[in-house]
């Protein structure tokens, strides 16, 4: 599969916090996926790691997503991986998530 650039930046922010899952109603599919590191809604890209296998949602908490081990393979693959950021983080985080 070949990876666009928007998907790699979403794996990227992933790799330094989960994105957030935020309800814009009471309505279960009225939501969008966010992240504290940028103002761009993240859902399609989101959900095109979701079905790829790059991406998945915390088993701890439905609400927030983190990468899979495909997808720390892809970041440390294209060498995104800088320095001290190089620890991902899975589960509930504070921040967008809280």
């Amino acid at each position: 599969m070949t990876i666009s650039q928007a998907q790699l930046r979403t794996l990227s922010l992933l790799h330094t916090k989960p994105a957030c899952r935020v309800y814009r109603s009471n309505r279960a599919c009225d939501y969008t996926w966010v992240h504290d590191g940028t103002h761009v809604r993240l859902t399609a890209t989101l959900h095109k790691l979701f079905s790829s296998g790059y991406a998945m949602i915390s088993p701890e908490n439905r609400n927030v997503a983190v990468l899979t081990a495909k997808g720390r393979e892809m970041i440390a693959a294209r060498g995104l991986v800088i320095g001290a950021a190089s620890r991902v983080r899975t589960g509930h985080s504070k921040g967008c998530c809280v």
